[in-house]
Protein backbone atom coordinates (compact mmCIF):
# COMPACT_ATOMS: atom_id res chain seq x y z
CA UNK A 1 0.00 0.00 0.00
CA UNK A 2 1.39 3.64 -0.81
CA UNK A 3 2.75 5.51 2.28
CA UNK A 4 0.22 8.19 3.35
CA UNK A 5 0.93 11.45 2.91
CA UNK A 6 1.97 13.49 6.02
CA UNK A 7 -0.27 16.92 6.52
CA UNK A 8 1.53 19.65 5.76
CA UNK A 9 4.83 18.39 5.35
CA UNK A 10 6.13 21.26 3.80
CA UNK A 11 5.30 23.27 7.00
CA UNK A 12 6.52 20.18 9.39
CA UNK A 13 9.85 20.73 7.86
CA UNK A 14 10.25 24.28 7.81
CA UNK A 15 9.14 24.06 11.52
CA UNK A 16 11.77 21.41 12.22
CA UNK A 17 14.25 23.27 9.95
CA UNK A 18 13.59 26.63 12.22
CA UNK A 19 13.96 24.29 15.73
CA UNK A 20 17.13 22.70 14.70
CA UNK A 21 18.41 25.87 13.58
CA UNK A 22 17.64 27.73 16.60
CA UNK A 23 19.48 24.79 18.83
CA UNK A 24 22.63 24.27 16.71
CA UNK A 25 23.19 26.85 13.99
CA UNK A 26 22.73 25.88 10.26
CA UNK A 27 26.00 24.54 9.66
CA UNK A 28 25.96 21.61 12.00
CA UNK A 29 22.13 20.87 10.78
CA UNK A 30 21.62 18.41 8.13
CA UNK A 31 19.20 17.51 5.76
CA UNK A 32 18.64 14.47 7.69
CA UNK A 33 18.02 15.71 11.16
CA UNK A 34 15.17 17.81 9.52
CA UNK A 35 13.66 14.94 7.88
CA UNK A 36 14.18 13.08 11.41
CA UNK A 37 12.78 16.25 13.42
CA UNK A 38 9.95 16.82 11.07
CA UNK A 39 8.83 12.47 11.30
CA UNK A 40 9.29 12.19 7.12
CA UNK A 41 11.84 10.10 5.04
CA UNK A 42 15.07 11.77 3.89
CA UNK A 43 13.68 11.51 0.42
CA UNK A 44 10.55 13.33 1.37
CA UNK A 45 12.13 16.36 2.08
CA UNK A 46 13.35 16.71 -1.51
CA UNK A 47 10.18 16.61 -2.73
CA UNK A 48 9.92 19.96 -1.11
CA UNK A 49 12.92 21.35 -1.62
CA UNK A 50 15.60 21.49 -3.62
CA UNK A 51 18.45 21.68 -1.30
CA UNK A 52 19.14 22.42 2.21
CA UNK A 53 19.98 25.98 1.24
CA UNK A 54 16.63 25.82 -0.15
CA UNK A 55 15.30 25.32 2.90
CA UNK A 56 17.19 28.13 4.54
CA UNK A 57 15.75 30.67 1.82
CA UNK A 58 12.30 29.37 2.58
CA UNK A 59 12.90 30.20 6.29
CA UNK A 60 14.10 33.63 5.49
CA UNK A 61 11.07 34.54 2.99
CA UNK A 62 9.13 33.29 6.00
CA UNK A 63 10.83 35.40 8.80
CA UNK A 64 10.52 38.46 6.64
CA UNK A 65 6.63 38.27 5.61
CA UNK A 66 6.71 38.14 9.10
CA UNK A 67 8.50 40.81 9.73
CA UNK A 68 6.83 42.71 7.18
CA UNK A 69 3.14 41.60 9.35
CA UNK A 70 4.58 43.71 12.21
CA UNK A 71 5.70 46.58 10.44
CA UNK A 72 2.31 46.91 8.79
CA UNK A 73 0.68 45.87 11.90
CA UNK A 74 2.59 48.68 13.79
CA UNK A 75 1.33 50.85 10.42
CA UNK A 76 -2.01 50.67 10.76
CA UNK A 77 -2.43 50.72 14.77
CA UNK A 78 -1.16 53.92 14.77
CA UNK A 79 -2.64 57.11 15.90
CA UNK A 80 -0.44 59.98 14.38
CA UNK A 81 1.78 60.30 11.99
CA UNK A 82 4.23 57.27 11.35
CA UNK A 83 7.53 58.82 9.19
CA UNK A 84 10.41 56.70 7.45
CA UNK A 85 12.22 56.35 10.45
CA UNK A 86 9.83 54.85 12.52
CA UNK A 87 8.83 52.31 9.62
CA UNK A 88 12.67 51.42 10.06
CA UNK A 89 12.82 51.11 13.73
CA UNK A 90 9.69 48.75 13.62
CA UNK A 91 11.48 46.46 11.03
CA UNK A 92 14.28 46.18 13.67
CA UNK A 93 12.24 45.41 16.14
CA UNK A 94 10.70 42.73 14.62
CA UNK A 95 14.27 41.46 13.43
CA UNK A 96 15.70 41.27 16.69
CA UNK A 97 12.40 38.89 17.50
CA UNK A 98 13.79 36.32 14.93
CA UNK A 99 16.68 34.33 15.64
CA UNK A 100 17.17 33.75 11.53
CA UNK A 101 16.60 37.06 10.43
CA UNK A 102 19.14 38.64 13.10
CA UNK A 103 22.04 36.35 11.86
CA UNK A 104 21.55 37.18 8.48
CA UNK A 105 21.61 41.14 8.85
CA UNK A 106 24.22 40.69 11.19
CA UNK A 107 26.56 38.75 8.71
CA UNK A 108 26.93 35.98 11.96
CA UNK A 109 28.82 33.42 9.84
CA UNK A 110 28.97 31.40 12.78
CA UNK A 111 25.26 31.11 12.97
CA UNK A 112 24.70 31.05 8.74
CA UNK A 113 27.62 29.61 7.40
CA UNK A 114 28.55 29.49 3.53
CA UNK A 115 24.99 30.59 3.32
CA UNK A 116 26.21 34.21 3.44
CA UNK A 117 28.16 34.22 0.61
CA UNK A 118 25.37 32.78 -1.28
CA UNK A 119 22.61 35.06 -0.38
CA UNK A 120 21.49 36.96 -3.53
CA UNK A 121 21.69 40.43 -4.07
CA UNK A 122 19.64 41.22 -7.49
CA UNK A 123 16.45 41.28 -5.61
CA UNK A 124 17.02 43.96 -3.20
CA UNK A 125 17.63 46.52 -6.45
CA UNK A 126 13.77 46.34 -7.00
CA UNK A 127 13.14 46.90 -3.44
CA UNK A 128 16.00 50.10 -3.40
CA UNK A 129 13.67 51.25 -6.27
CA UNK A 130 10.54 51.31 -4.15
CA UNK A 131 12.21 52.24 -0.95
CA UNK A 132 12.95 55.51 -3.47
CA UNK A 133 9.26 55.55 -5.10
CA UNK A 134 8.01 55.38 -1.14
CA UNK A 135 10.41 58.85 0.03
CA UNK A 136 9.08 61.04 -2.67
CA UNK A 137 5.31 59.43 -1.56
CA UNK A 138 6.47 61.09 2.03
CA UNK A 139 7.78 64.24 0.11
CA UNK A 140 4.50 65.09 -1.22
CA UNK A 141 2.35 64.39 1.73
CA UNK A 142 4.46 66.65 3.51
CA UNK A 143 6.83 64.15 5.62
CA UNK A 144 9.87 64.60 3.90
CA UNK A 145 11.53 68.14 3.18
CA UNK A 146 11.37 68.20 -0.34
CA UNK A 147 14.67 70.13 -0.93
CA UNK A 148 16.00 66.77 0.15
CA UNK A 149 17.42 64.03 -2.76
CA UNK A 150 15.69 61.12 -2.43
CA UNK A 151 18.76 59.27 -3.84
CA UNK A 152 20.61 60.46 -0.76
CA UNK A 153 18.09 59.52 1.17
CA UNK A 154 17.84 55.89 -0.14
CA UNK A 155 22.07 55.67 -0.55
CA UNK A 156 22.14 56.72 3.85
CA UNK A 157 19.69 54.33 5.31
CA UNK A 158 21.21 51.65 2.62
CA UNK A 159 24.92 52.99 3.97
CA UNK A 160 23.35 52.07 7.43
CA UNK A 161 22.43 48.73 7.26
CA UNK A 162 25.32 47.60 5.85
CA UNK A 163 27.40 49.03 8.11
CA UNK A 164 25.26 46.72 10.80
CA UNK A 165 25.99 44.62 8.45
CA UNK A 166 29.74 44.87 8.35
CA UNK A 167 30.35 46.06 11.84
CA UNK A 168 30.34 42.57 13.64
CA UNK A 169 33.99 42.04 11.80
CA UNK A 170 35.35 45.08 13.81
CA UNK A 171 33.54 45.27 16.75
CA UNK A 172 32.39 41.97 17.68
CA UNK A 173 28.88 40.43 17.83
CA UNK A 174 26.25 43.24 19.17
CA UNK A 175 23.84 42.70 21.78
CA UNK A 176 20.30 43.25 20.90
CA UNK A 177 20.20 46.46 23.53
CA UNK A 178 22.91 48.00 21.80
CA UNK A 179 21.55 46.98 18.31
CA UNK A 180 18.17 48.31 19.40
CA UNK A 181 19.78 51.93 20.77
CA UNK A 182 21.38 52.64 17.83
CA UNK A 183 18.61 51.85 15.44
CA UNK A 184 16.62 53.96 18.01
CA UNK A 185 19.19 56.78 17.60
CA UNK A 186 19.64 56.55 14.13
CA UNK A 187 15.75 56.66 13.47
CA UNK A 188 15.24 59.47 15.55
CA UNK A 189 18.08 61.71 14.40
CA UNK A 190 17.08 60.75 10.97
CA UNK A 191 13.33 62.50 11.70
CA UNK A 192 14.51 65.14 12.41
CA UNK A 193 16.88 65.92 9.59
CA UNK A 194 14.40 65.05 7.41
CA UNK A 195 10.98 66.56 8.80
CA UNK A 196 9.39 69.72 7.68
CA UNK A 197 8.06 72.80 9.27
CA UNK A 198 4.34 72.19 8.41
CA UNK A 199 1.22 69.54 9.04
CA UNK A 200 1.90 66.77 7.09
CA UNK A 201 -0.45 64.34 5.41
CA UNK A 202 -1.23 61.46 7.77
CA UNK A 203 -3.35 59.20 5.60
CA UNK A 204 -0.83 59.89 2.62
CA UNK A 205 2.40 58.60 4.20
CA UNK A 206 0.05 55.61 5.79
CA UNK A 207 -1.36 54.66 2.20
CA UNK A 208 2.46 54.92 1.17
CA UNK A 209 4.06 52.99 3.43
CA UNK A 210 1.40 50.08 3.42
CA UNK A 211 1.87 49.70 -0.49
CA UNK A 212 5.73 49.96 0.24
CA UNK A 213 4.95 46.61 2.48
CA UNK A 214 2.70 45.29 -0.02
CA UNK A 215 4.83 45.33 -2.77
CA UNK A 216 7.62 43.50 -0.41
CA UNK A 217 5.03 41.47 0.80
CA UNK A 218 4.21 40.34 -2.99
CA UNK A 219 7.80 39.83 -4.36
CA UNK A 220 8.14 37.06 -1.28
CA UNK A 221 4.98 35.19 -2.30
CA UNK A 222 6.31 35.13 -5.99
CA UNK A 223 9.36 33.82 -4.55
CA UNK A 224 7.85 30.87 -2.86
CA UNK A 225 5.54 30.19 -5.79
CA UNK A 226 8.61 29.97 -7.74
CA UNK A 227 9.93 27.26 -5.59
CA UNK A 228 7.15 24.88 -5.49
Amino acid sequence: MPRPLVPDRRGRLLGAARELFQEQGWPATTVSDIAVRAGVGKGAVYLEFSSKTGILDALVRESSRRMIAHVRDRVQGADGLVDLAQVYRYGVEALLDDQLMRALFLGDVDVLGEHMDEVPVGRYRERLDWLKEYALQLQRAGVIDSRIDVDHIVRMLTAFTIGLVRSPAVTGQTADEDLSAAVTLFADVVSRGLAVDRPADVEAAREAQLLFLRRLDDQLIQLEEEDR
